[in-house]
């Protein structure tokens, strides 16, 4: 799990870091399309933080039981 989240936090940090400063030169169409899926990742990490601390707090409780 900790792969995934990792792995998501450095695409999102590439992804932001090549629109500040390109390595080549993008269409506006692939501008837009690099926010929207930087966007994308970076609802996908807070769903899979809340997913996750919800799956911890169930397997704790499982275990407690």
């Amino acid at each position: 799990m900790d792969n995934y989240r990792k792995s998501l936090i450095e695409s999102i940090e590439d992804n932001k870091i090549e629109l500040v400063s390109p390595s080549r030169e993008y269409t506006d169409t692939e501008i837009i399309y690099m926010k929207g899926y930087n966007q994308a990742l970076q609802d996908m990490l807070e769903d899979f933080d809340n997913d996750f601390e919800a799956f911890l707090n169930e397997l704790i409780q499982f275990q407690l039981n």
